[in-house]
């Protein structure tokens, strides 16, 4: 009976695990284009398609008034950069929130 009770109670601890909606992950960006990031806590890689990206992420540039081009005002993601992330949908993406430096 106690071997039931056990079995029970890991079935419902994984299930509550499963369940996890969001949690916290840092990575590291190894491809810019098209943008793959390894995740820190796994040997997983993550590619374009399972990444959200929020702006202070986004490269961002501005046309300069009065002059012919334009400035970086931010700048993307590159190679070799760490993340901070949010992982949602149990882990199937990942909303990339920040640069950690």
């Amino acid at each position: 009976m106690a071997e039931l009770v056990d079995i029970f109670q890991q079935v419902a601890q994984n299930a509550v695990e499963a369940m996890k909606l969001t949690d916290k992950a840092t990575g590291t960006v190894e491809s810019a284009a098209p943008l793959r990031v390894k995740v820190d806590t796994s040997m997983q890689s993550i590619p374009e398609a399972g990444l959200i990206l929020t702006d202070t992420v986004k490269e961002q540039t501005v046309k300069v008034q009065g002059g012919p081009g334009s400035v970086t005002v931010r700048e993307g993601l590159k190679p070799g950069d760490r993340v901070l992330m949010l992982r949602v949908q149990n882990g199937n993406q990942y909303i990339i929130l920040s640069k950690i430096t």
